[in-house]
C-alpha cells in the first residue's frame, strides 16, 4: 500500500512538474505600433500643433487598451531624414511617444535609426519580452515593412497586413506573437486610437 502510495505522489509530482514547465514555455508578447502624428507643411522633421495634440492624449489610449507597456521605441532623433525637400533631425515618432512614456514612468529606446528595422526586430525578439507589451513609435511604411516581416517569419499571412495610407495618423497596428514550445502562432489586428479632428492650435 506505502508503495502504491509513493508511486502514486511520485507521479503526481511529476505531472505538476511537466505542467509548470509547459506553462512556463508558453508566452504571448504584443507589441503596439503607432505612426508619428501629423506633422506641418514644411516637414521640419517635427510635429504639427494637431500632432502635439495627439501625442498628449496618446498616454490614456494606451493605458487604456493595452495597459501599462514594458518598454516603448522610438527611431534615434539624431538621425536625419528628408522631408518635403529639406533633410531634419527626425524628432516627430520620439515626439509623438514621449508624453506616455513620461506618464507611464518609462524610458525611450532610440537605439536604431528609422531604416534600421531590422535591428529593431531582433530587439523586440530579446527574452524580456516574450512575455511582455511593447508600443513602438514609428514611420508608417517602415512599420508595416518591419510588421509583414514578423508575420511572415512567424508562420502568419504577411499580406494579412494592410498599407498604411498617407493621411492616416489614427491607426494602431497590433501583433500577439504566442510561442509555446516551437510552436509559435501571430495574429494581427489593426486598431484606432480614436483622437481624429484634434485642434491645429497648439497648447498653451
Amino acid at each position: 500500500m506505502r508503495r502504491l502510495i509513493l508511486t502514486a505522489l511520485v507521479s503526481l509530482f511529476a505531472l505538476n512538474a511537466a505542467q509548470s514547465t509547459a506553462a512556463a514555455a508558453s508566452s504571448t508578447q504584443t507589441v503596439i505600433f503607432v505612426r508619428h502624428g501629423e506633422k506641418p507643411e514644411a516637414g521640419l522633421g517635427q510635429l504639427s500643433c494637431r500632432g502635439l495634440n495627439r501625442s498628449l492624449k496618446l498616454p490614456a489610449v494606451i493605458a487604456k487598451q493595452f495597459g501599462k507597456p514594458s518598454a516603448i521605441f522610438a527611431p534615434n532623433p539624431s538621425e536625419e531624414k528628408d522631408d518635403k525637400g529639406e533633410t531634419y533631425a527626425y524628432v516627430r515618432p520620439l515626439a509623438t511617444v514621449e508624453p506616455t512614456a513620461i506618464a507611464l514612468g518609462l524610458p525611450v529606446d532610440t537605439r536604431f535609426g528609422f531604416e534600421d528595422i531590422d535591428k529593431l526586430e531582433e530587439a523586440l525578439e530579446a527574452p524580456a519580452y516574450r512575455n511582455a507589451t511593447v508600443l513602438v513609435g514609428w514611420e508608417h511604411k517602415q512599420i508595416v515593412k518591419l510588421v509583414r516581416n514578423i508575420v511572415k517569419e512567424n508562420g502568419g499571412d504577411k499580406h494579412d497586413v494592410p498599407k498604411w495610407s498617407g493621411d492616416d495618423f489614427d491607426s494602431i497596428y497590433v501583433l500577439r506573437i504566442t510561442r509555446d514550445g516551437e510552436k509559435t502562432d501571430v495574429q494581427f489586428e489593426r486598431r484606432n486610437q480614436g483622437l481624429n479632428h484634434l485642434p491645429e492650435t497648439c497648447p498653451l
